[in-house]
């Protein structure tokens, strides 16, 4: 089990929740009663996340999410590339594209 901490979502709901490893982030939110925004525009569904383990788990990335997070503008192609090489995650992601790989701090995030 991993530690999911979602935080500046709902301040009567946010906290510590725990999920299987491979769980969907969605799911766990809903779950915890915390409704992320619509996720039918990815701008709308981007989420900072913190590991909070003493390393990052190992975590796949589809380059769909990538080429997404690249083309809103969240993370450089630089950075896109260094998460394919290193098997890496950046730290925004799409959240309905994003699975539970260990204890993670979630927060929302808006483009700037």
């Amino acid at each position: 089990m991993a530690k999911v901490i979602l935080m500046h979502f709902d301040a009567q709901k946010d906290g510590i929740y725990h999920a299987k490893i491979g769980e969907p982030v969605m799911r766990v939110a809903r779950e915890a009663g915390i409704s992320l925004q619509d996720c039918s525009d990815p701008k709308d569904c981007l989420v900072e996340v913190q590991h909070i383990s003493d390393e990052e788990p190992t975590s796949y990335m589809e380059d769909e999410e990538l080429d997404i997070l690249v083309a809103l503008g969240a993370i450089t192609q630089a950075e896109a590339n260094e998460c394919q090489q290193y098997t890496i995650s950046p730290k925004i992601r799409v959240a309905s594209m994003m699975l539970v790989k260990g204890d993670v701090l979630i927060k929302p995030y808006s483009l700037k």
